[in-house]
C-alpha cells in the first residue's frame, strides 16, 4: 500500500487552486477587453451619427442658399476653364553661365478678381513676382473705372533654365498685360528687357550685351533695352613692358575701361536695330499693333 506524503497532497491542492485563480483572472481580462471593444463601438457610432448630422445640416444650408447659377466651388471651376483672351510674347533672359536665352512669356485673363497668378516651373524668385505684380498694376491704371473683374495667370517659359531671376521681365510683362486688358495684337519681331517702375518708366538691367546676341540669334529685328544701355562699358587689360638696369623687363597690366557703341557695333555684326526706350509708352508702338 503506497501512502502519499502530506507534503505532496498539499502541493497538488495549491496546483489546482492557482489554476482555478488564473482562469477567473483570465475570464475578468477577457471580459474586460470585450467591454473596452463594445464602448469604442458605442463612441464610434455616436461620431458617427453626429457627423451625419452636420452633413445634413449643411446640405440643408446649401439648399437654402440662393440659385445664382452654381454653387460657388462651380463657378469657380467654370471661371478657371473660360478664358477672357491669352497672349504671348517673347522674353530674353541669362543663364548661369552668362548665355543669353529667348523664352516666350504668356498671359491668360480669366473671370476673378484680379488675382496675380505666376507658373513657377521653372522656380521664380520673388523680384520676378514682384516685376509681375507692378506691370499689373500700370497696365491697369491705363483704363479709367476699371472693375477689377479678372485674374491674371502669366506662364515663364525659359527652357534651359532652372531658376529664374531679376526684373528684366518686367517691361515685358507691363506690355503683354496691356495687350491683354485692351485686347490689343502684338508684332511679332521684336523684344524688350528691363525693370518695370510703378509709373511706367523702364529701369535698368545687367548682361545687355549676351541678351542682345541671344535676341539676334532669335531672328528678330529690333531690341528695345533700357535708356542709357546702349552702350556698354567693360574693362580691357592692357600690357606695359618696363626695362630695367638689371637686364630684365617687368610687366606690368592693368584694365583700362571701355565703352562699346552697341547701337553700332550690333546693326554691323548681327544687322540687330538696338532702340533706347525710358517709358512703356515709348516701346507701345514695337509691339502693339492697330
Amino acid at each position: 500500500m503506497h501512502i502519499c506524503p502530506l507534503y505532496l497532497l498539499n502541493a497538488n491542492a495549491d496546483a489546482r487552486d492557482h489554476m482555478s485563480n488564473g482562469k477567473i483572472v483570465g475570464t475578468r481580462l477577457l471580459w474586460i477587453f470585450i467591454g473596452l471593444i463594445l464602448l469604442l463601438l458605442v463612441i464610434n457610432s455616436y461620431y458617427i451619427y453626429n457627423l451625419n448630422e452636420q452633413v445634413s445640416q449643411l446640405e440643408q444650408a446649401i439648399k437654402a442658399v440662393p440659385n445664382t447659377g452654381g454653387s460657388p466651388f462651380q463657378d469657380k471651376i467654370q471661371r478657371a476653364s473660360y478664358t477672357i483672351t491669352e497672349k504671348d510674347m517673347p522674353i530674353v533672359a541669362v543663364s548661369d553661365d552668362e548665355i543669353g536665352m529667348v523664352g516666350k512669356m504668356t498671359l491668360k485673363l480669366i473671370p476673378g478678381s484680379n488675382d496675380i497668378l505666376i507658373n513657377t516651373n521653372p522656380f521664380l524668385e520673388p523680384d520676378v513676382q514682384y516685376a509681375v505684380k507692378t506691370a499689373v498694376t500700370y497696365a491697369i491704371s491705363r483704363i479709367p473705372n476699371y472693375r477689377y473683374d479678372k485674374d491674371f495667370i502669366f506662364d515663364v517659359n525659359a527652357t534651359e533654365a532652372q531658376l529664374i531671376g531679376g526684373e528684366s521681365a518686367g517691361a515685358a510683362a507691363t506690355i503683354l498685360a496691356i495687350a491683354g486688358l485692351e485686347n490689343k495684337g502684338l508684332k511679332n519681331d521684336s523684344v524688350i528687357t528691363g525693370m518695370i517702375n510703378v509709373d511706367g518708366t523702364i529701369g535698368q538691367i545687367g548682361s545687355v550685351l549676351e541678351k542682345a546676341k541671344a535676341v539676334s540669334d532669335g531672328g528678330y529685328k529690333y531690341f528695345l533695352v533700357p535708356e542709357g544701355q546702349s552702350e556698354i562699358t567693360y574693362y580691357e587689360r592692357q600690357v606695359q613692358r618696363q626695362s630695367t638696369d638689371f637686364g630684365f623687363d617687368i610687366l606690368k597690366s592693368k584694365y583700362v575701361p571701355k565703352t562699346l557703341d552697341l547701337t553700332k557695333a550690333a546693326k554691323d555684326a548681327w544687322g540687330l536695330n538696338i532702340v533706347e526706350v525710358k517709358t512703356i509708352e515709348d516701346a507701345l508702338p514695337y509691339f502693339i499693333s492697330n
